[in-house]
């Protein structure tokens, strides 16, 4: 099919007026006075304030303006995927950071050089700035980012009951209110190995209920592989299974994939190893396919499958809800083993294991008078967790911008990346100011290492005294994306999209 193509300046105009579009419709979200987005769902409208999610949806009528659009999409995306939590920043960060760029006379490929060099400073400055996260203080990350003071509770109760590596999965209700309920369960961080698996297109999760469990530590490398196998399933009347294995041919994978979408056996397809896999076996009480059991495909017996209550599955982990009595059995194996382990780190990471499988899980449920109601908190929730989970992991900073603009006050040094980064680091405070309505120089000017401004409260406080607090790990993960971005559209010097109009096939 033939292409049209833009070059240089009429390129990147193009590209930034795209990009500018959807950093307008994410960045008016940021900070507590920040405005919803109504989004147009073909599966379910919705209204929410969620960066990645408002990004996801944004596609441009103008291919070589939804280019630009494409970057916003592209970093919330990958903020999202890194922690969770702070995608609107991202974009914040982004749009500052190509603006400052864009008005230097150096070579794109020296600014970009420089802006990593510099990014490694401010890190470093990060770093020293980050303090540890005390268990009182996690109600406060999490009502930051849900918004929602029984939310926040709820969650903070969970971490107390099951610990700084609990896991949580957030349902809807099926009624008004929103509570929790701690299950047996594991959290395996591997997820499907295909979209097709989806059962629930809103949620974008695979969920199987009262689901056997097929466990295998040898490559399913064709379909006489595992055709014994099903024919015990059609035997035993069994129509659905949740297959975990080291490795699977494409062609396999395939037809199970066919079969699960013309309905004629549902299946999920987990990719595992090593010792991940081992515990998969153990949690679920499945006896699995491969030397160490000495279990073949031909020898298989239905006694042989695993078992689980629910199984909830995403692109990058899956959730096991079991009776518990395996996975306790297999735990206790695993202490033995820990406490003959001559090497003290190999035991450690031992212990670890075994604490994930004697956790248990959390359940969250969301309720709420509307689905509009309902989908937005589930979001914030979402969000809300996954801030807990990176401040657990890297400690806090503080919140409301602040940080980066004390780095941003602090930096030092007259190279291209550093005088970028001093300017662009205040955007995130200047534009949550903005959308409150605030005047950011008047504001600017009274702050200090002590003094901070509550924009919800409208007052200047001490913002670590009074909880408002941003994980680390968002604010380093947001640099490193919002910088990497920049690097990549300032370097870009032509566009090349499908003509629409075009009929030849060529």
């Amino acid at each position: 099919m033939a292409k049209d193509i833009l070059f240089g300046k009429i390129a990147m105009d193009k590209m930034l007026k795209g990009f500018d579009t959807a950093y307008t419709a994410v960045s008016g979200t940021l900070g507590p006075k920040g405005k919803n987005v109504y989004l147009d769902d073909p599966l379910q409208p919705k209204i929410t304030n969620d960066g990645f999610t408002i990004a996801g949806h944004l596609r441009l009528a103008d291919k070589q303006e939804d280019a630009g659009a494409y970057v916003i999409r592209n970093i919330t995306s990958q903020q999202n995927d890194d922690v969770g939590d702070g995608t609107t920043t991202v974009a914040v960060l982004a749009q500052a950071i190509i603006q400052e760029c864009l008005k230097r006379p150096e070579s794109p490929l020296e600014i970009r050089q420089s802006l990593k060099s510099a990014e490694e400073k401010v890190l470093a400055i990060l770093k020293k700035r980050s303090i540890v996260l005390k268990p009182e203080d996690v109600e406060k990350v999490a009502l930051i980012s849900s918004e929602n003071t029984q939310i926040a509770k709820l969650i903070a109760e969970i971490i107390q009951k099951l610990g700084n590596d609990a896991t949580v999965n957030i349902e809807d209700s099926k009624t008004f209110e929103t509570n929790y309920e701690i299950v047996d369960g594991y959290k395996a961080d591997v997820g499907f190995m295909s979209p097709h698996f989806i059962t629930d297109k809103k949620s974008g999760k695979a969920i199987y209920s009262d689901v056997p469990i097929l466990i295998s530590e040898k490559k399913i490398a064709n379909i006489s592989d595992i055709a014994p196998i099903f024919e015990m399933f059609k035997k035993e009347g069994i129509n659905q299974c949740v297959v975990v294995c080291d490795d699977i041919d494409d062609a396999i994978l395939g037809l199970l994939v066919q079969n699960k979408l013309i309905g004629t056996f549902n299946s999920l397809v987990i990719r595992a190893s090593t010792w991940l896999l081992q515990d998969i076996e153990g949690a679920t009480g499945a006896k699995a396919v491969g030397n160490n059991s000495g279990v073949t495909f031909q020898t298989f017996k239905k006694e042989y499958l695993g078992w689980a209550k629910k199984v909830i599955s995403t692109n990058n982990q899956t959730l096991f809800t079991t009776d518990g009595i395996a996975s306790k059995q297999y735990a206790k194996m695993l202490e033995m083993q820990a406490e003959n382990e001559p090497n003290s780190y190999a035991a450690e990471k031992i212990r670890d294991r075994v604490a994930k499988l004697k956790g248990g899980l959390a359940v969250l449920k969301i309720g709420a008078a509307t689905d509009f109601e309902r989908d937005y908190l589930r979001l914030k929730t979402e969000d809300s967790v996954k801030a807990v989970e990176a401040a657990l992991a890297e400690g806090i900073v503080l919140g409301s911008g602040m940080t980066f603009w004390l780095i941003s006050q602090e930096l030092e040094g007259a190279t291209i990346g550093l005088e970028i980064l001093k300017k662009a680091l205040q955007a995130p405070l200047k534009k949550i100011l903005e959308n409150a309505g605030k005047d950011y120089i008047e504001i600017a000017s009274t702050l200090n290492e002590n003094v901070g401004y509550d924009v919800k409260d409208g007052t200047f406080c001490d913002l670590l005294l009074e909880g408002i607090i941003d994980p680390t790990k968002v604010e380093r993960c947001a640099l490193t994306n919002a910088v990497s971005a920049a690097g990549i559209f300032i370097t870009t010097h032509a566009i090349l999209t499908e003509r629409e109009d075009d009929k030849s096939g060529i």
